[in-house]
């Protein structure tokens, strides 16, 4: 039998390899993902003509049930590539309700080799057998090519189908990614080492059978010596990845090894090499290479969330890059940097889903400063019309209904979101956490917020509100000692000062809160002159407290001056500071329900009318 080949199909300058399952547009070869490329073929092979939806979803998804966005995805990166490699008269249309076609100019098309059943030997004259013989001499002929085809298509499907990569790494539950390193070093800013790292552990974070640490987890593994395994016990995982960048001429190449913290073996290692302008190839290989090595097993949702869509420029993802780079830092400048970064992305492409999902991050950490929930939300929710898949677009959004719109039901469902798309999204569990804090359910929100910890253990600022939660729960030792730890880590954390001098007041530690305000970060900043106004009026001066509460502006004086009048007695002046501060519907009010230092107001009828108002429900340590 002769060999069986699919037809090659040109349209333009492009031709499509269905064997060796290769878009090319002249010489160059036009990186399609596998189902991307499935859904191209279709419509090539049917030029012309309307392939329905339900066609496209069954070729491409075969025995699978999955919603009709993602061949949506499916077209929009069809379409990135074809635009991306210009040609006149070739485009895909939409039949609004029914499904695509292929618009292309007419080229020729190789043949397909139809299989043919060996010829049968003519008979010596005499010898020929009867009519009924030959016909099922004919019958059995056919039966047998039918069956060889059968067996050859179904040996192919499985060739196509199968994984492509070693088998699965058996015991890595939980990995890190440490920021690739540059060789030779870089100087100045080395965005792309932490930026490429970022961008692997988002989307590695879909596969719901490993554990990933944040890239906050990550900040102090980026300069200088590092050990892998010292690393990834200090992160707590299983197996660390690890890898550096080489970069020559056009070309960029990254090697990358995944190395066992128990052993110190490496348990997997393989080499990419791209073109420079296409480090989103480069994401996009390694984050499936890593995926296939660690999972035994990705759903369709997961392969899908693991592959996605690129943008339309090399500049676009690039400033997205440098963006995450800078929102890493964690600091207020830097924040400010990276939403400048988010806005250039998308200015270059109007469609990048995780530069909306960016700039609402951005938004929302500097609401302090630019209290702007709307521009935020609309971001979030720009991010989701383009990318359903975004856990962070979906917490951007619990953030802005949680902390801004006070919408706490609306909330939960929008980080019940993201931790399904997204298991190890710490920062969902920790903003999570509030939800059950709101409510008076202690012992949920410490649940959550341990859940955060356990993703993100060398986290600052989830520390702090681990801390946080043991202060509202009355466990005020165990609060201390985690703003001690966070504070060994990270001794400049001003969140972690202020928390742990709030907690020496509360004590009545004096000396030790006094030596503590010594060493408090940013002199001068409102919350250190805050701290101070509460430690000048647990000491009995009224005048100094006064004093530094004049020096905090307005917006963010009435948490320092409601404080300050609790140490004083004034409960009528503590009631008109928090009055201020529903007025300007502050995030902060939302602690007024477990705040210990409110206790002392719960049977006020004017607090229990706040509390109402702002909706949450006052918290019962003693249930605890």
């Amino acid at each position: 039998m002769s060999l069986v080949k699919r037809p090659l199909c040109r349209f333009g300058r492009f031709r499509v390899d269905p064997d060796r399952r290769l878009l090319f547009w002249g010489d160059e070869v036009v990186a399609l993902r596998p189902r991307v490329f499935d859904t191209l073929l279709l419509l090539a092979e049917r030029r012309g003509d309307l392939v329905s939806k339900e066609e496209l979803l069954d070729a491409v998804w075969p025995d699978t049930v999955v919603e009709e966005n993602n061949l949506s995805q499916n077209i929009l990166a069809l379409r990135r590539a074809l635009e991306t490699h210009p040609d006149d008269g070739v485009r895909i249309e939409t039949v609004p309700r029914r499904g695509y076609r292929l618009i292309a100019p007419n080229e020729a098309v190789i043949p397909t080799v139809v299989p043919r059943p060996a010829p049968v030997p003519s008979l010596p004259e005499g010898s020929r057998p009867s009519a009924m013989e030959a016909v099922k001499h004919r019958l059995a002929a056919g039966l047998l090519a039918a069956a060889v085809v059968v067996l050859l298509a179904f040996a192919l499907t499985w060739m196509w189908k199968r994984p492509r990569s070693v088998p699965p790494i058996p015991g890595v539950r939980a990995i890190a990614v440490l920021p690739l390193r540059s060789l030779p070093p870089a100087s100045g800013e080395d965005f792309l080492g932490l930026g490429l790292a970022d961008a692997v552990i988002t989307r590695l974070g879909h596969v719901r059978s490993l554990s990933v640490r944040p890239t906050g987890a990550l900040r102090s593994l980026q300069d200088g010596a590092r050990n892998p395994v010292e690393a990834g016990r200090a992160l707590q995982v299983d197996a660390v990845l690890d890898g550096q960048i080489q970069q020559k001429g056009n070309r960029t190449r990254v090697t990358m090894q995944l190395i066992g913290v128990p052993s110190g073996r490496t348990l997997w290692s393989e080499k990419f090499d791209v073109d420079t302008k296409d480090l989103f190839m480069l994401e996009d290989s390694i984050s499936e290479s890593v995926a296939r090595a660690l999972a035994s097993s990705l759903s369709a949702a997961e392969a899908q969330r693991v592959s996605r869509d690129r943008p339309t420029r090399p500049e676009a993802y690039e400033a997205y890059l440098r963006g995450r780079f800078f929102w890493n830092r964690r600091n207020e400048a830097s924040t400010w940097k990276a939403r400048s970064l988010f806005e250039k992305a998308i200015a270059l492409d109007a469609n990048y889903a995780l530069a909306y999902a960016g700039l609402a991050d951005t938004v929302n950490a500097l609401q302090f400063r630019v209290f702007d929930p709307g521009r935020a939300r609309a971001m979030a929710r720009k991010a989701l019309s383009l990318d359903g898949s975004l856990a962070e677009a979906y917490a951007a959004l619990g953030n802005t209904s949680l902390f801004a719109d006070w919408n706490f039901s609306e909330a939960e469902t929008h980080f019940r979101s993201a931790l399904d798309l997204n298991p190890s999204y710490a920062t969902a569990h920790q903003w999570y956490a509030y939800c059950f804090l709101v409510r008076g359910d202690l012992a949920g929100a410490l649940k959550e917020i341990h859940r955060a910890q356990e993703a993100d253990p060398l986290s600052p600022s989830i520390g702090v509100d681990v801390g946080n939660m043991l202060h509202y729960a009355g466990r005020y030792e165990d609060a201390m000692a985690e703003y001690r730890r966070v504070l060994e880590l990270e001794p400049g954390f001003a969140q972690a000062h202020q928390m742990l001098l709030a907690e020496l007041l509360r004590k009545g530690d004096l000396d030790a809160a006094r030596q503590e305000a010594i060493s408090l970060p940013f002199p001068g900043s409102s919350y250190a002159e805050a701290c101070l106004a509460v430690l000048a009026a647990r000491s009995g001066d009224r005048r100094q407290a006064e004093e530094r509460l004049e020096r905090i502006a307005s917006p963010e004086r009435w948490p320092a001056e409601a404080s300050v009048a609790l140490e004083l007695g004034d409960k009528d002046r503590a009631v008109a500071a928090l009055e201020d501060g529903y007025r300007r519907r502050d995030g902060a009010m939302l602690l007024i329900g477990a705040d210990p230092r409110m206790d002392v107001l719960r049977s006020d009828p004017r607090f229990v009318d706040l509390l109402h108002r702002v909706g949450v429900v006052p918290v019962d340590r003693a249930r605890l």
